[in-house]
């Protein structure tokens, strides 16, 4: 009877450690199913298959350029080109990609009651740069996610129901405390090629959101441009406020001690 026993329990090891080497030997093939059922779990998203190569550590995964349709929320669809995830015990502690397109509804931003603007906020407002990035905030507000990876993107192309708005150089999004923050170190503004952003910092949580960027006339000109700062209150409610402020870029003092 213990041979019987010692025999089996041998022969479930081997079982187990082969079927460990064929998945290590065949992770990329594992690693795509697991992704495509990862997806096809996801409600409302449906996506092209993409190649997935696992490396041997097994803590990194590269993606080839992927495409998504998505039904519900805030974005219609979404393109990415190559994709590098890093994992940490199985789970995405970040993720770079070379390029991403994101597509978002159309969304209506009249109901939302601004504060006193002065002459030159008026100006911005004229432009729909203010309407762009309030829709902005309002989607990634909508969006918050408290265990979301920090994501890098070298340029993401933001459109608004396939209408190009933004493209963002150097845009990165990580969790900050607990608000989701997001970065880019230039934006262009297709729709007025004479705008640019500079220094775009926005943080948000579910209702609320501040931005920062500083305002230049472009493109990529020396002039030292305005401080932007937009601030959105009760965004998720029946009577969001925003207000916009724009003002001279604070220069930085050197103190003697």
């Amino acid at each position: 009877m213990e041979r019987a026993v010692i025999a089996l329990c041998r022969l479930l090891f081997i079982l187990v450690l082969g079927s460990f080497a064929l998945g290590y030997v065949c992770r990329d093939r594992v690693g795509a199913a697991v992704f495509s059922r990862a997806l096809s779990q996801r409600r409302g998203l449906s996506c092209s298959q993409p190649e997935v190569n696992v490396a041997a550590s097994l803590n990194y995964v590269r993606l080839s350029p992927l495409h998504c349709q998505v039904s519900e929320g805030p974005v219609r669809a979404f393109e990415t080109g190559v994709t590098h995830l890093r994992l940490l015990r199985l789970h995405v502690r970040s993720a770079e990609l070379e390029s991403a397109t994101v597509d978002y509804q159309e969304r209506d931003v009249s109901h939302v009651k601004a504060g006193q603007p002065d002459d030159i906020s008026q100006r911005i407002a004229e432009q729909q740069l203010r309407r762009k990035l309030l829709g902005t905030m309002l989607d990634a507000s909508e969006m918050y996610s408290v265990d979301a990876p920090s994501i890098s993107v070298k340029t993401l192309t933001v459109m608004r129901a396939g209408r190009v708005q933004f493209v963002m150089h150097a845009f990165r999004k990580s969790l900050d405390g607990t608000w989701n923050r997001s970065q880019a170190e230039w934006v262009e503004c297709p729709a007025d090629a004479s705008l640019e952003l500079r220094t775009l910092d926005m943080r948000v949580v579910p209702g609320w959101g501040k931005l920062s960027a500083i305002l230049a006339q472009g493109p990529r000109t020396h002039a030292q441009g305005m401080a932007l700062r937009l601030e959105g209150r009760r965004l998720d409610g029946l009577k969001p406020r925003v207000v916009t402020e724009l003002g001279p870029v604070m220069q930085p003092t050197n103190k003697l001690m």
